[in-house]
């Protein structure tokens, strides 16, 4: 959070209020901020712009699971 503070000239404790309101885009886990720096430029950009956090967010991503290759199938009983 110190390159935040400083890039946007305030202290730690108010990014981390604003962290805690999400006013800059962020990921929590557990206590911890993380902070993508894609999201955070984006919403760097938009600052005075009235454009709200959500729109600054870093798009998801969708990461697709492949089925296995084969799929084991019951036959018929021969009667």
């Amino acid at each position: 959070m110190p390159e935040i503070s400083e890039r946007l000239g305030i202290c730690e404790e108010t990014i981390y209020e604003m962290l805690r309101s999400h006013e800059i885009p962020n990921i929590r886990h557990g206590h911890r901020f993380i902070v993508s720096r894609a999201a955070y430029e984006r919403w760097e950009g938009t600052i005075g712009e009235g454009v709200p956090p959500a729109a600054a967010k870093e798009p998801a991503r969708i990461i697709p699971i492949s089925a296995p290759a084969t799929v084991k199938t019951r036959s018929p009983k021969a009667m």
